[in-house]
């Protein structure tokens, strides 16, 4: 598909990010030339306020503004507040096409949304394709895209009932075991153990549930903890290596770079950015990519 095609039929994203916001600090008050959608994954004491109404974040929300509204986002003063988000313009919006009503009609109001639910998994996603610029993965943040538009608008209050239910007690527990010991040589068959399941059940439980297999969440998950460490800016790659797990350098690097793209090493340097050295470095299991990041996925069109 032809850029100006894509332009035309899903939104135009122009950048998005995934940021921990220091306790007390203030964004705006600002207007912006496009769309933008953001996600709170937990409630806070953070404040939206938007032609002279405030909205106390209380709940986990997708907050969503037009071009051209004045605004400022006041966040709590008391903790750092996480908010991923989305800068983007789209023809449908533009043209008022009225299944996008619940958006285009809304005065500001926090989009509730549950935790388990299709819509932060999508955001999670498209932070995580754009991370990684695999090939088409700009068709394919405009597609996820337009997708959390269209289910966001799909009830009448605005949030999508829960398509996920929770992860089984025995998968929950073995995931946690895995998080707890990410520094010893585990194998699958001692983390199946911890669900009590035989190695077999447990791992097809583990695929249908998680989307990956034992063997792989483990591997994502040393990873993960090891861009944390590597974005400390504390540690040698060596010394990585063995904190998360793999017996030698030379295997993390090898499957650093396989998944990953780039080496540890680019990585690092990527983290001295002056981009991030205001961010607060937050540890989260739960995000399948490094956290604090600022994507340029197209420039903006005049």
């Amino acid at each position: 598909m032809a850029e100006k095609e894509q332009e035309e039929h899903w939104p135009f994203v122009h950048n998005m990010g995934d940021m921990w916001a220091q306790a007390g600090s203030v964004l705006g008050t600002r207007s912006i030339p496009d769309y933008e959608l953001v996600y709170f994954p937990e409630g806070s004491a953070t404040l939206y306020e938007l032609r002279g109404a405030s909205n106390v974040l209380r709940e986990p929300c997708f907050i969503f503004t037009r071009p051209d509204e004045e605004h400022r986002y006041l966040f709590d003063p008391d903790r750092k507040v996480r908010h991923l988000f989305a800068h983007f313009d789209y023809d449908c919006l533009r043209r008022s096409d009225s299944r996008f009503g619940a958006l285009l009609q809304g005065e500001g109001n926090p989009l509730p949304v549950s935790a388990n639910s299709l819509l932060p998994a999508l955001m999670k996603q498209m932070l995580r394709i754009a991370n990684y610029q695999l090939p088409y993965w700009k068709r394919r943040v405009s597609a996820l895209l337009a997708t959390a538009l269209e289910e966001l608008c799909a009830s009448a209050d605005n949030a999508i009932e829960e398509l996920a239910s929770p992860l089984p007690i025995p998968i929950a527990r073995a995931i946690r075991y895995m998080e707890e010991h990410l520094e010893q040589p585990l194998t699958i068959e001692a983390i199946a153990q911890q669900s009590g399941w035989s190695h077999e059940h447990f791992t097809r439980m583990f695929v249908a549930s998680v989307g990956s297999s034992p063997k792989r969440a483990l591997l994502e998950r040393r990873l993960l903890r090891a861009e944390h460490l590597m974005m400390s800016g504390q540690w040698s790659v060596k010394q990585i290596a063995y904190q998360v797990g793999f017996g030698d350098e030379h295997h993390f690097s090898k499957m650093y770079k396989r998944l990953r793209g780039i080496t540890a090493s680019e990585y690092i340097e990527r983290c001295e950015s002056s981009q991030f050295r205001h961010a607060a470095a937050v540890p989260d299991p739960e995000t399948p990519y490094p956290v604090n990041r600022y994507i340029l996925v197209n420039e903006y069109i005049k």
